[in-house]
Order: C-alpha cells, then structure tokens, then sequence
C-alpha cells in the first residue's frame, strides 16, 4: 500500500506539476532563461533570478515548497493547454493566453523596447509600427514576437535572448524587440554590451508579469489563491523589496 501511494505521489509530481512533501507539499514550475527575472545555468543545471527567488519565498510563506526546471518555451506552453504543467513563471497576460491561463497577482512589471547596435539611428522610433522601416528580429512566442504579427509587422523569429543579441551584433538584424532589463543582462553575459544601446518604445505601457497557471491543471486555482497570500505576505513584510533591490 505504502508503495502504491509513493508511485502515485510521484506520478503526479511528473504529470503534474505539485506532490506531497515534508513542507506540506512541493510544486515544480518549468521556466526559461529571462534574466535578471529568471537566470538558468546550463552548466550546473540551476535556477536563479529575482522572480524565481520571490515566487520561492511566497510559497514558502504558506508552507509550500516550490522549484524550477528549465524547459523551451513551446514545451511549457503546449503543457499548460493541456493541463499537464502547472504554470510557469515572469508570465505577460495577453489575449489568445486567456483561455487556457489563469494569472496571479503581480510579480513585477517589464518595458519593451529595442536593442541596436550603439552607431544605428534611432531617434525616430517612437511606436511599434515605426519598427516597419528596420529589419527586426524577436523572440518566437514572446510577448512582443505576438505584437509584431498582430500588427503585421516583418520580422525574423529568434529562439533565444543569446541568438537575437547575436543577429544584431553580427549586423544580420537592426533591431531586437524584447524587454529591455532581460536582454542588456544576457549582453553582459555575452560580453557584447558595449556594442549595443537601448531605445526604449515611449508609446508602450509597462508589461505586468505574473505567475500563470494552467486553466486545466486540477489544484490550479488553490495554488494561485495561496500563492497571491503568500506574495501579500512578503510584500509586507519587506522580504519583496529586499529580493528586488538586488537586481534593479
């Protein structure tokens, strides 16, 4: 019996995202490298970064153990239409991610804008259809990949920060469309940072950045209500603050 309940538990942990552990109970969350917001290291096969640190600790608040794996976008997506993973985190609301994503209260905001080489004139970039005039580039499924096809906008799909970083410095691409904190982080990391500027899109409010969990996944809601008491909890508490001060 005791082994039956232990292949269950574990089941479930795979399938699903949450099992039963000494802190009460465990969830996993998949993410991708979004830093300073989320920082993944291949090499030692870790998770890091503000919101993963923040999400960690509103968890921990209701005795709730959370963890990460990094996963590919598409991955992660794909398992949260079907059900089968939980959420993930650093997640923008956007319309066709409504049906099948519920978000949390928010975890932070981010800015759009464009990455360039420092000698590119970009003084006349304003809104997102001046960027019509410049060959792009922008992350596949991205916040801002999603923009530029609803308005039509020609650009070229990159598959990571380090790839659309790296088309502009080698002078394949004119601009990169991407939240600005994450890609001048990752151009630190590259070493590349000196060769490139940022040009903020004035028109563009900030993005709201949640946890988003899965419509279908069956302790979704629960998980989210506790979640949204726990970061209530390091918000007063200054634990929040503390974690941000670090990074920005």
């Amino acid at each position: 019996m005791f082994s039956q309940r232990v292949q269950k538990s574990l089941l479930l942990s795979v399938l699903f995202g949450c099992h039963v552990s000494a802190w009460g109970q465990s969830v996993t969350f998949p993410v991708i490298n979004y830093p300073p917001y989320i920082i993944t290291s291949t090499a030692d096969n870790t998770v890091s970064g503000m919101d993963i640190r923040i999400v960690r600790e509103a968890f921990a608040q209701r005795n709730i153990d959370a963890q990460f794996v990094a996963r590919p976008w598409q991955d992660i997506m794909q398992g949260m239409q079907t059900g089968h993973t939980l959420g993930t985190v650093s997640c923008s609301r956007r319309p066709e991610r409504v049906s099948f994503m519920l978000f949390s209260d928010e975890l932070g905001t981010t800015s759009r804008a464009v990455i360039s080489r420092t000698d590119l004139d970009t003084y006349n970039i304003e809104s997102v259809y001046d960027l019509a005039d410049y060959r792009v580039v922008a992350v596949k499924g991205w916040d801002m990949e999603q923009q530029l096809q609803e308005r039509k906008i020609p650009h070229q799909q990159m598959s990571s920060l380090s790839e659309g970083l790296t088309a502009v410095v080698n002078g394949d691409s004119d601009l990169f469309y991407v939240s600005d904190y994450p890609a001048m982080y990752q151009a630190r990391q590259q070493g590349i940072h000196k060769q490139l500027k940022v040009t903020s899109i004035v028109s563009e409010p900030l993005v709201p950045l949640h946890v988003c969990f899965s419509k279908q996944h069956p302790e979704a809601r629960s998980l989210m209500q506790e979640f949204n008491k726990g970061l209530q909890a390091i918000k007063r508490n200054g634990v929040y603050q503390t974690i941000r001060n670090e990074y920005l």
